[in-house]
Parts: structure tokens; C-alpha cells; sequence
């Protein structure tokens, strides 16, 4: 009888054991605070870019170098949100880098900036404008201003807004293509083209080539 009473105790007290445990593990996770994600758009950065609604774009005077805590860098979060059409891989080091620029209030049913960006494979600096909708998604882009150089090729671009939708870009690409033994002077050639950007109402980019002028000079 004694040992049944044991038994019996003891059984008692596992079931209650358990089932306070379980309470407890109720009472754990109807406690336990709900965090929400937060949801990162471009808009969170718009206080990082330097400028805001320009007019006209050139590259600047700085080199890869001395760039460096004049703009605020994209990191590996904003780059994806930023590049979402490109193949292109967040890298950080060495001089592949991209830095916000200015914020375009153009179209206010569209979000419009430009990023300067670092290439150190096509040795060029990029001034991209992009074009996204209000949600965030890219739409289109063009490049508005750039300057590259390597060995005796060189290229250099700028342009302007000549319309509320018309961008107006000017390029020269120049190639030094013999050296005069004699002499020693250098000719030069390439082309100077006009360009225009026309940006439709939903974001939609068309290229237009205006005029393509030939170039060629001799250097002493």
C-alpha cells in the first residue's frame, strides 16, 4: 500500500510539473516582444547626397585618391538597392567605389539621382543619373558626365538639362594614333558628339544622337 502511495505521489507531482512548465512556456512566448523589420528604401538616403537638383553635370576635379570623405560612399546595403538592372558586384576596397551625388527633384511621380562611380577596369569616372518609381524600382538610367583616360586614349563627357525632360550631353573621344619621329609631335584623333537624353513621363529614357563632329590635333 505504501509503495502504491509513492507511486501514485509521484505521478502527482510529474503531471504538475509539466503542466507548470508548459505554462510557463506559454507565458514565455506570449511575452516575448515582437520586432519588426525595418524596410529599407532609397528615400532613407536622401540626406547623403551632397547636391540636390542640378542643373548640369561635369566630373569633378578630384582623383582617386583625395576622393575619398568628400561624398558619402554607398555600402554593401544601398549599392543593391541602388544597382538592382546591374551585374555589377559590391567590392569596398581599392578604388572601385561609388559615392551618392545629388538628389534631382524633377518629377515629383519619380525618384531621379545621380551616383559618381570609381571603374577601375575601364579607368573612368561615372556620373550615373538613375531613375527609379516611387516604390523604389529602377526604371532607367544614362550616364550623364564622365572622364577616362589609359595610355593615349581619353574620353570626357558633360552635359546640361536644356529642357524640363532633355538632357543635352557633349562627349569627346580621343585617340593619339602616331608620334612623329622627326618632330616628336603627337597627333591626335576622335570625335566630338551631341547627345540627347529625353526622359518620358514614366521614367523611359531615349537616346538620340544629334551631331558627331571628327577631331584631329597635333601636340608639340
Amino acid at each position: 500500500m505504501r509503495k502504491s502511495l509513492i507511486t501514485i505521489c509521484s505521478a502527482f507531482f510529474f503531471i504538475s510539473g509539466c503542466n507548470d512548465n508548459k505554462q510557463l512556456t506559454t507565458e514565455s512566448v506570449e511575452q516575448a516582444p515582437i520586432v519588426e523589420e525595418k524596410q529599407l528604401s532609397i528615400l532613407n538616403y536622401k540626406n547623403d547626397f551632397k547636391f540636390s537638383d542640378l542643373d548640369s553635370f561635369a566630373i569633378d576635379s578630384f582623383n582617386w585618391e583625395n576622393r575619398i570623405g568628400q561624398y558619402k560612399e554607398l555600402d554593401s546595403t544601398n549599392f543593391k538597392l541602388v544597382w538592382q538592372k546591374s551585374d555589377r558586384v559590391f567590392n569596398g576596397t581599392d578604388y572601385d567605389r561609388d559615392y551618392f551625388y545629388s538628389w534631382q527633384n524633377r518629377n515629383p511621380n519619380l525618384m531621379e539621382f545621380t551616383v559618381l562611380t570609381q571603374d577601375e577596369s575601364s579607368y573612368c569616372d561615372l556620373l550615373h543619373y538613375l531613375i527609379y518609381d516611387k516604390n523604389g524600382k529602377a526604371i532607367d538610367s544614362f550616364v550623364a558626365a564622365a572622364g577616362c583616360g589609359d595610355g593615349g586614349w581619353g574620353l570626357y563627357s558633360y552635359g546640361k538639362f536644356i529642357s524640363e525632360d532633355t538632357y543635352e550631353e557633349i562627349m569627346v573621344e580621343t585617340e593619339m594614333v602616331e608620334i612623329d619621329s622627326v618632330t616628336n609631335t603627337e597627333v591626335v584623333e576622335g570625335d566630338s558628339t551631341v547627345t540627347h537624353y529625353l526622359i518620358a513621363t514614366d521614367g523611359r529614357v531615349t537616346k538620340k544622337e544629334i551631331s558627331k563632329t571628327p577631331i584631329r590635333r597635333i601636340y608639340n
